[in-house]
């Protein structure tokens, strides 16, 4: 086996012994959800940035389709008593198939215009969950929703919780990287660098737009899914355009169009506003402040500055060695 292979095995081990040791090593179940929030912000950043940074479609009403998974499977649990992984299936059928109600008009509109409409899409979604008293019980939200019951094994603590996303949430990211490198994956990217053409060259760009909208409007309902059945409360608060807003900006400032942008935004976004969490009125300013940072700094995203800052740590980290050695003969 080569050294880079070598080398390869080894991050991945030690990379995985920390994820699956972070219960042990959190302090407290404040932290502990601060983790879970983060886990969920990945699978949705890695939703939109399927449909915007791969197929080249700017959407602001994901947290359209995040409210609509969350309250599918809410409303299942409390009402119908089902189970979690039940309520899952039809969370992301029933999303993936109201998706198409934006996909389509979309197919006609470009730029400002599809950015408005994914707007008053979301906005719509949320004044449904607002005032559809009868079926989401309006402001007060759901409350009483049960942790993840799989029937034979039934979650009863965040721990465990833990343990479910970050499967879902690796399971997801192999799935992204397996599609993108099949023929799939190479058509949406040919429409994202130009849509007439990828049409020309035989692709049938309204198909796999489709297809992208409804792939990412499964990732959102995975995440709202999850999201109901740990928090245990769900309200359309949680729902908002700010929601969404704060989506694009995962992918944004860690890097729109890139594999591990979701997940460095998604840590970004989640960990540093508690860090200011008296500025708690001003969240969306900070986001402003963060995303104005990241597009003068690192033009394109954190992640693409990521591996020549790891090189370059490695690159002082062997030269001190080299030094130490050098001294020493």
């Amino acid at each position: 086996m080569s050294k880079v292979k070598t080398s390869s095995v080894i991050k991945l081990i030690i990379g995985a012994a920390i994820l699956l040791l972070v219960p042990v090593i959190v302090p407290n179940s404040y932290i502990m959800q601060l983790v879970l929030n983060i886990l969920v912000y990945v699978i949705l950043a890695m939703g939109l940035n399927l449909l915007t940074g791969f197929t080249g479609i700017l959407s602001l009403g994901h947290a359209a389709f995040f409210g609509i998974g969350a309250y599918a499977s809410g409303i299942l649990n409390t009402r119908l008593g089902w189970p979690f992984w039940a309520t899952l299936i039809i969370s992301v059928v029933i999303t993936a198939l109201l998706s198409l109600l934006l996909a389509f008009p979309a197919l006609r509109v470009k730029g400002t215009y599809l950015v408005l409409m994914t707007i008053g899409f979301g906005e719509v979604v949320r004044l449904l969950l607002v005032n559809w008293i009868a079926l989401t019980n309006g402001p007060n939200g759901i409350v009483g929703i049960s942790y993840p019951d799989f029937g034979f094994f039934k979650l009863t603590n965040m721990n465990q919780c833990y343990y479910l996303a970050l499967i879902f949430a690796v399971l997801l990211m192999l799935y992204l990287r397996v599609l993108m490198k099949s023929r799939v994956g190479r058509c949406l990217l040919a429409i994202r660098d130009d849509d007439r053409a990828a049409e020309l060259v035989g692709i049938d760009v309204s198909q796999y737009k489709l297809k992208a909208f409804m792939i990412s409007a499964a990732y959102c309902a995975i995440a709202g899914s999850l999201y109901a059945h740990v928090i245990r409360f769900i309200s359309p608060d949680s729902f908002r355009a700010d929601e969404s807003q704060l989506i694009l900006c995962c992918v944004i400032i860690g890097g729109i169009g890139t594999f591990k942008g979701p997940v460095i935004g998604a840590i970004l976004l989640t960990i540093i506003p508690e860090l200011f969490r008296s500025l708690a009125d001003f969240r969306m300013v900070l986001y402003g402040v963060i995303l104005m940072i990241v597009i003068i700094f690192f033009p394109g995203g954190v992640a693409r500055y990521w591996d020549l800052l790891v090189a370059k740590i490695k690159g002082l980290v062997t030269g001190s060695r080299a030094k130490k050695a050098g001294a020493g003969k």
